[in-house]
């Protein structure tokens, strides 16, 4: 059931006497009235919205209103998108396009476009609808239409939302959202809340998420738009069900779901189903999961939302693995597969290969199966690490905005203060004519308030300098993280290529490569195991999830990282002697101090000699414990031990040529200091280099 019409629809057909009779009049009036009309029933009652635009599209062929007949043709390819008819809507926004061409409209041009690449959008087709509506952007930007230009970015930044590139698509939210709000345009506001808060969902950001959820269903409640509320709701539920809060998710997903069949939104339905499905899964009720995904299947497919299809399909193959049910788990995640290659979707395909790595192993398909689970390994670290950049980017992005619609803020706010103080003096003045002891009065009260206002003004720039200082701290840790990405993940790299390029020029036979294939695999595993201690630290920086600060035994880390780099070690015919025993506990993150060693460790053997010795020693001090790597190699002057954790590039090349980034021991500064402890190094040219750390004792 769509919602009725409003009174402006009501005004609309007196005005054409509408009854059971056709109508006939033909003048440029009645032909923009019913095709406002036919706009108006578009969402509600798109059948009606048909039959209007179909009348002003006869009436105007027949008038020789060419600018009446494409209005009708794009508002009947709006329909026919929102029906899932896409080849007759492309057809109605070419035929509205060539007409606005030869009139030279250009904001009907702009809107051909806008409904060409809406089209695409909906087919996957990304790429092709992004440069539909960069041609519309350009043309309403040329009319200089604020209203028109916020909602193309909005538009744009869905369509790179639907892509995964979630980065371009926090750019033209913000870009739209910025003019919505300087236009007080609430409605439009409230859809890029929401549109923020997915992209927040998308890479588990779920405080921000909520967040701007509740932003946006906050001014859809104000405004009573049951569309927008249901979208609310089912976000927060997703949110919820992300947070294993399963109960309340399902209350938000009822609630979403009444209101989409309320409406008769069928793709809203779906999603709904999809939901509950999931929920029904993660609760142990497998018949439930399994009925609600074929529905968000059906649903889905009447939609026709490649996306949402996807989804349901992974879905299913998930629920069959589980009942080891894998000729059905086969069978959805092929069919997932396939229609997530053609969207480009990686977290989609990869998703999907795993369900078909899993089923295809039940079916004793080995081989098959081990390819499938090699590809889901290249998708999901490239998924990763795609991820990892993209929340880093992303969240600088939104504090970048917060902070500049905190600045616009206070500049009204500013302002306002002072139109407020202007007519306050202006009063005073009048009355300075009539009473000069009211004049003092009023002059008191206006200096006064005048303070507070400073007092408030200098408070909230405190508040945005600080926040400039964290973005300034976020693209620091960017470029330190980058540094290290590159130090340690070269050598591996190095190996892996060497390896291939020996078989690619047969200078290695088969049966050596296999011999090799174990050494190279657990190298790789090492570095995979390095990259997620990084990666770890990533998001404990972006997320500021809880303290992770334990008690654990040195020693443990270092055997770890003898094993790890054992190969670098006997590649200089290094001896590692290590004096670390289980007494040497400490309170820290061993993850993050994991990283410190493996630095200090690779530091040392960078610059020390073929056939030399490593001395790796700790030492209890007072509640505190000391830590050492003790090398004979080149050692440091003066200046360069000052600059070595000052944060500047002062990389030097190792004994054998070595190469690193510099930003290594500013990085375990940072670490180290982090966890209350302190970090330094004593060194004299040509006698070797000595890095220590202390930390707090584990009680």
């Amino acid at each position: 059931m769509g919602k009725p019409p409003d009174e402006g629809v009501d005004s609309l057909k007196k005005l054409l006497n509408i009854s059971a009779a056709p109508i006939r009049n033909s003048d440029t009036t009645t032909i923009n009235r019913i095709n406002e009309l036919a706009d108006h029933y578009y969402e509600s009652m798109p059948d009606s919205s048909t039959y209007y635009a179909k009348v002003a599209v006869d009436l105007s062929k027949k008038s020789g209103y060419k600018k009446g007949e494409a209005a009708g043709n794009n508002i009947l390819g709006r329909v026919n998108s929102f029906n899932g008819k896409y080849d007759e809507a492309q057809k109605n926004y070419n035929t509205a396009l060539n007409i606005y061409t030869t009139l030279n409209n250009q904001l009907g041009i702009s809107e051909s476009y806008m409904g060409l690449g809406r089209v695409q959008d909906f087919l996957g087709n990304y790429d092709k609808a992004i440069n539909y509506f960069h041609l519309a952007l350009a043309i309403r930007k040329k009319l200089n239409n604020p209203l028109e230009i916020a909602h193309c970015y909005a538009i744009i930044g869905i369509t790179y939302d639907n892509k995964g590139d979630f980065n371009k698509a926090l750019d033209n939210y913000f870009h739209s959202l910025t003019i919505d709000l300087r236009l007080n345009n609430q409605l439009a506001a409230a859809d890029n809340y929401c549109n923020i808060g997915v992209v927040m969902q998308h890479l588990e950001l779920y405080a921000k998420a909520l967040e701007y959820f509740n932003k946006a269903n906050a001014l859809w409640l104000k405004l009573d738009d049951k569309q927008g509320i249901s979208t609310a709701y089912q976000n927060i539920g997703e949110v919820l069900l992300a947070q294993k809060q399963y109960d309340k998710a399902l209350r938000y997903f009822k609630e979403a779901g009444a209101m989409y069949h309320e409406l008769g939104d069928e793709e809203g339905i779906g999603l709904i189903y999809y939901n509950i499905g999931l929920y029904h899964f993660h609760t142990g009720r497998i018949d439930s999961a399994l009925h609600y995904l074929n529905q968000a299947v059906s649903y889905s497919k009447k939609s026709r939302i490649p996306y949402n299809v996807v989804n349901a399909y992974i879905g299913l193959a998930t629920v069959y693995n589980q009942q080891k049910d894998f000729l059905n788990a086969e069978k959805y995640a092929l069919l997932a597969r396939e229609t997530a290659d053609k969207l480009q979707s990686l977290n989609m395909r990869a998703d999907a290969v795993l369900q078909l790595s899993i089923a295809l192993a039940g079916l004793n398909n080995f081989r098959e199966a081990y390819a499938q689970h090699n590809l889901y390994l290249r998708l999901q670290d490239s998924l990763k690490n795609d991820v990892s950049l993209q929340k880093l980017s992303s969240y600088n992005q939104m504090l970048d905005f917060e902070a500049n619609q905190r600045k616009a803020s206070l500049k009204e706010k500013y302002l306002m203060e002072k139109l407020a103080q202007q007519r306050r003096t202006n009063i005073v003045y009048g009355i300075i004519i009539l009473v000069v002891t009211i004049m003092l009065i009023f002059y008191y009260n206006a200096k006064r308030k005048q303070f507070e206002a400073n007092a408030q003004l200098a408070e909230k720039n405190k508040e945005v300098i600080e926040q400039a200082e964290k973005l300034n701290d976020l693209n620091h840790l960017k470029d330190r993280l980058i540094g290290i990405l590159a130090h340690d993940l070269r050598a591996p790299l190095s190996t892996l290529r060497g390896v291939f390029s020996l078989l690619t020029s047969k200078d290695l036979t088969t049966d050596e490569f296999m011999a090799m294939v174990p050494k190279v695999f657990v190298k790789l595993e090492q570095t995979s195991d390095f990259l997620d201690t990084l990666l770890f630290w990533i998001n404990s920086q972006v997320d500021n999830i809880e303290d992770t600060t334990v008690s654990f035994c040195l020693c443990d880390v270092v055997d770890e990282e003898l094993n790890i780099l054992d190969e670098q070690f006997r590649l200089k015919n290094i001896t590692p002697v290590n004096n670390v025993n289980n007494e040497h506990t400490v309170l820290a993150d061993p993850k993050s101090i994991r990283i410190v060693i493996h630095n200090l460790l690779t530091n040392a053997i960078k610059f020390s000699h073929c056939n030399s010795e490593i001395h790796i020693a700790a030492t209890c001090l007072d509640n505190r414990i000391k830590f050492s790597v003790q090398d004979t190699g080149v050692g440091m002057n003066a200046s360069q031990l000052k600059k070595l954790f000052a944060g500047k590039m002062v990389s030097q090349l190792g004994t054998l040529n070595e190469r690193g980034t510099g930003m290594g021991m500013v990085f375990c500064k940072d670490l180290i200091e982090k966890y209350n402890g302190t970090i330094y190094a004593e060194s004299e040219p040509g006698t070797g280099t000595t890095f220590s750390f202390i930390l707090p004792a584990a009680k």
